[in-house]
């Protein structure tokens, strides 16, 4: 006679359920969340992005997500917040500041690669137009217009010219990085290097003797236009 044994459905589950966990860490999961969450926000932007691919790169359930940002929007804007650290470049000789820019361009997007927060804010401009301007006008536009009148520029030149970088620089960005076409973007570390300092002091050598304004720009407070370029530079946030 033969002895069948049965397992339920129940016991099963209860077995499975058994499996040991991963050990609690909340800070932990929020910067392996924030990580994954960087590299596919900048890899495909926001909307083709998903709270599930975020959380299975990162190797957490979904709903983590929800507990630590909000869901999806929350994490975007957390993964997001970065900074350029403009001031650890400003500082020096302004006939040099085409090649502190170029140096901080070209260190940034070797060190940081696809996962550079400001190509996730490129590619998510559609949806979230707002989060790039903002960016940038903190840390770029700003910093660079006080900068500039510091250095002697009037008004209208520093926003003219501090426009007229970030604009370029952006231009430059989505060519080389997202188009992955022409001389831009088959150029050479170096090649790119010298090419970015030569168009950038350009635009800051023919910004300072520019004689009428070609911008709109609102007249900043008296605190801003009194604020100097640090002296000593700033050391750098790393990037979430």
């Amino acid at each position: 006679m033969s002895v069948h044994t049965h397992t339920s459905g129940a016991a099963t589950k209860a077995t499975e359920d058994k499996q040991p966990s991963r050990p609690r860490n909340a800070a932990g999961t929020r910067e392996q969340l924030l990580k994954a969450a960087a590299g596919l926000f900048a890899l495909n932007g926001y909307e083709a992005t998903t709270v599930s691919q975020i959380a299975r790169a990162a190797g957490f359930s979904p709903n983590l997500v929800t507990r630590y940002f909000g869901g999806k929007e929350g994490l975007f804007l957390a993964a997001m917040e970065t900074r350029l650290n403009l001031d650890s470049t400003l500082p020096g000789p302004v006939d040099g500041l085409g090649w502190r820019l170029a140096d901080r361009i070209v260190d940034r997007w070797e060190r940081q690669g696809d996962a550079d927060p400001l190509l996730a804010l490129l590619r998510s401009v559609a949806s979230r137009p707002a989060a790039l301007g903002e960016f940038l006008e903190k840390e770029a536009t700003a910093p660079l217009t006080e900068a500039l009148v510091s250095w002697g520029f009037s008004e209208h030149q520093a926003v003219d010219t501090a426009n007229a970088i970030q604009s370029f620089i952006v231009g430059t960005v989505v060519t080389r990085r997202m188009l992955h076409t022409g001389a831009v973007a088959a150029a050479t570390g170096p090649q790119l290097r010298g090419w970015l300092a030569d168009v950038l002091q350009r635009l800051v050598d023919e910004g300072a003797t520019a004689d009428s304004p070609r911008l709109p720009h609102q007249q900043r407070s008296s605190a801003e236009a009194g604020h100097q370029p640090p002296t000593d530079p700033a050391p750098e946030e790393p990037c979430s």
